[in-house]
């Protein structure tokens, strides 16, 4: 299991820097991966259907309503929240992917921390949360965050050009890991309406 730290010494070895024993290490590869560190998780794990990091809930409906618009309910976002991946329930109508039974993930929008939308509590909701516990992280993802991290402190670390690129070379090939080792969930991919749907609904 892979500590803040081994996290951070991983990205100094990719750099040829050298190790820390702590982020908050008087040394410039420590105040500077130390200083970028939270920033780079959250980016990664938003980028990424990382499955350690999908949360599932359910919501209240708050008691105040939006002011205007189309929306009549709002719950508050979880204080974890990073990204949103569903939001209701929907499913495939009978052996037509594009064909919603019930709420359409469209009938919202986020706004100020809120969810806007007209579908009733409780609503469920799946989403990418902040994680912080490392012991938690998939391998993958611990390469693929050490290397992000390499790549963006390189220039004041190192200033090497070489050393940025293999720092990418490596965060794709850790990428392209997790796809293989099935640690990163692919999204739904839907085909659009044919014309003749929309025919038999007029």
């Amino acid at each position: 299991m892979a500590s803040s730290v081994d996290i951070a010494n991983l990205s100094a070895v990719m750099l040829g820097a050298a190790t820390i024993t702590s982020l908050s290490d008087p040394s410039k590869t420590a105040r500077t991966i130390s200083a970028v560190y939270d920033m780079v998780r959250d980016s990664e794990l938003r980028a990424h259907r990382w499955k350690f990091s999908i949360q599932r809930t359910t919501l209240p409906a708050l008691t105040s309503v939006p002011a205007s618009g189309v929306y009549n309910t709002q719950y508050q976002l979880p204080t974890d929240f990073l990204k949103e991946l569903d939001v209701g329930d929907s499913y495939p109508g009978l052996d037509l992917s594009d064909y919603r039974t019930q709420y359409s993930n469209a009938a919202y929008s986020i706004e100020n921390g809120m969810i806007l939308t007209n579908l009733p509590a409780p609503l469920s909701f799946r989403y990418i949360y902040r994680i912080t516990d490392t012991s938690r992280y998939d391998a993958n993802f611990v390469t693929a965050f050490a290397a992000m991290l390499a790549w963006i402190t390189c220039e004041t670390i190192t200033s090497s050009v070489d050393k940025r690129k293999l720092a990418m070379r490596e965060y794709n090939r850790a990428l392209s890991a997790a796809i293989r080792a099935n640690a990163i969930e692919s999204p739904p991919e839907f085909a659009a309406d044919d014309t003749w749907i929309m025919s038999r609904l007029q």
